[in-house]
């Protein structure tokens, strides 16, 4: 069955409200039996739509469905009558509440209007557009649907959300565009929440909050279960957060996602995952990623209530407690494989002490940190959390409260234009077994240590090479010297090997190292 919108009485001119015109055909379609809903050539102004089961709605290429600014318009309850997804309200342009074998697809446009809820542009700087007032729809709000497709769609301008989908299951997102504003706050991309074998393929995305966000709200947790079985297949991202965000609502567990064959280009973040609401996240496998970020603000300089989160971090991970209410949760066993990666912050890998996180491996990657933005950098940011941003100087890899991590075939490179807060290739604190295996990376300054670990137990360096201008290339302390084994290591290049800070020489098991000529 095909039925176009038109004939239902759509108008398309942009100024007639045409909600009710598209709801009475996609109504017929689905007590037809469903099937195909046409929207043909023009642009038709909407409130809420609710598609049914076994209905897809079909955008035609010059077709778009453009968001009424009208509050009034948008009324969608949650499926038990309680507030749904708290913090962002309960409205969208297009929804589905438990249905099944339901679609978009088409080469159309579905336009949020988002610049009309945001204060305007200017070319000057770069900070968070603030909304103009608290009402913004979402664009897509799908919630307990099975066998779901989104495909070639584009979702322009999202005001909040772009596509929000929670307690979804087999669900296929193909060949979609979200093209939203790059300044615009809470406009996420594609939103799994509390869902199962989610497959997003193919897309692009261009926004200003997260691109792809895998969580579990408290809401979706209740009633939905946990987020599992993902797989992120050949997307190009750029944000002013993250391109591939894991949490940070973490109120029911997220496990087995797979995320390859990506680019992430001018963003605030590329991989982050946060836990802070008590649950776990574990099984997650990152490859062949190409990582470009840069700074987008200085908390020191701007003062506004609407800030980005990040600092330029390709790969970010933090488990520690949103304010106190709840144990953070835990992070583990974790992969990231041939990532090529361009950034003015470095690799941020911290749990905390309730907290380890656990089997973390780096296995073939590359960074080059690049001073790109002109902003000042030397902040770490670990919002949401009761430390939020704070100084630190910014090694290329940073790890702290971690057991059983690896950094394999790593290679660490400083552009000629330094940060004056760059500071050593690796520096660690408070970690289980640490392996160095083919570790490549001199500080950022001459002088410097490379590697600076403190409160280590169980460390192995093997194959590693230091780089000229090298002050030590293991600086050791609190580091348990029986736990420790340096074999096959090129260090001539540096000016001593390993140096304990308390001045001691004790011994440890060391074989086949070529050292500097003073040792």
């Amino acid at each position: 069955m095909q039925v176009n919108i038109k004939d239902y009485g759509a108008v398309g001119d942009g100024l007639t409200k045409d909600t009710a015109s598209i709801q009475a055909a996609i109504d017929a379609c689905a007590e037809g039996g469903g099937g195909t809903v046409v929207v043909p050539h023009g642009r038709y102004l909407s409130g809420t739509i609710m598609l049914k089961s076994n209905v897809n709605l079909h955008l035609e290429a010059a077709a778009v469905i453009v968001s009424s600014m009208d509050e009034e318009d948008f009324a969608v309850p949650a499926g038990d009558g309680q507030t749904y997804s708290e913090g962002q309200g309960s409205s969208a342009l297009l929804c589905a509440r438990h249905a099944e074998r339901v679609s978009v697809t088409g080469l159309g446009r579905i336009d949020g209007r988002g610049e009309q809820f945001l204060e305007p542009e200017d070319e000057d700087s770069d900070h968070v557009l603030l909304p103009l007032g608290p009402f913004r729809p979402k664009l897509i709000d799908f919630e307990g649907c099975t066998d779901v497709l989104f495909r070639d769609v584009t979702l322009y301008r999202a005001s909040s959300w772009g596509l929000h989908l929670t307690g979804c299951r087999r669900v296929n997102v193909h060949g979609i565009k979200i093209l939203g504003q790059l300044r615009g706050p809470n406009n996420d991309g594609i939103d799994p929440d509390c869902c199962q074998d989610v497959h997003i393929s193919d897309c692009h995305i261009e926004t200003g909050d997260d691109c792809i966000v895998i969580k579990t709200t408290k809401y979706g947790a209740e009633r939905y279960g946990p987020s599992e079985n993902i797989t992120v297949t050949n997307c190009t991202m750029t944000t002013h957060d993250s391109a591939v965000k894991i949490g940070t609502e973490t109120h029911a567990d997220i496990r087995n996602i797979v995320v390859q064959n990506c680019v992430v280009r001018n963003s605030n973040r590329g991989i982050g995952i946060w836990v802070r609401d008590g649950a776990t996240v574990e099984n997650l496998l990152f490859s062949n990623i190409v990582i470009e970020t840069r700074l987008f603000s200085d908390e020191r300089e701007i003062e506004r209530p609407l800030r980005w989160w990040g600092k330029s971090e390709p790969i970010f991970i933090t488990a520690e407690r949103r304010n106190g209410q709840y144990h953070p949760g835990y992070i583990r066993n974790i992969r990231f494989e041939q990532i090529v990666m361009e950034s003015e912050g470095g690799i941020y890998l911290e749990g905390s002490e309730e907290s380890v996180i656990e089997d973390i491996a780096l296995r073939g990657i590359r960074l080059n940190m690049r001073r790109k933005s002109g902003y000042p950098g030397g902040l770490f940011d670990t919002q949401p959390s009761v430390r939020g941003v704070f100084p630190h100087h910014v090694p290329a890899i940073f790890c702290r409260y971690a057991r059983d991590v690896a950094l394999i075939d790593a290679e660490i490179a400083w552009d000629s234009e330094r940060n004056e807060h760059w500071s050593n290739a690796l520096y660690g604190e408070e970690l289980e077994r640490l392996t160095l295996k083919g570790f490549r990376g001199a500080p950022a300054r001459e002088g410097m240590n490379a590697v600076e670990l403190s409160g280590v137990r169980g460390l192995s360096v093997e194959g590693c090479k230091a780089e000229a201008g090298t002050e030590a290339f293991l600086s050791l302390e609190r580091v348990d010297p029986d736990g420790m084994f340096v074999v096959g290591n090129d260090l001539a290049r540096a000016k001593a090997a390993v140096r304990f800070c308390d001045g001691s020489e004790p011994p440890y098991f060391a074989a086949a190292n070529r050292l500097p000529e003073s040792e």
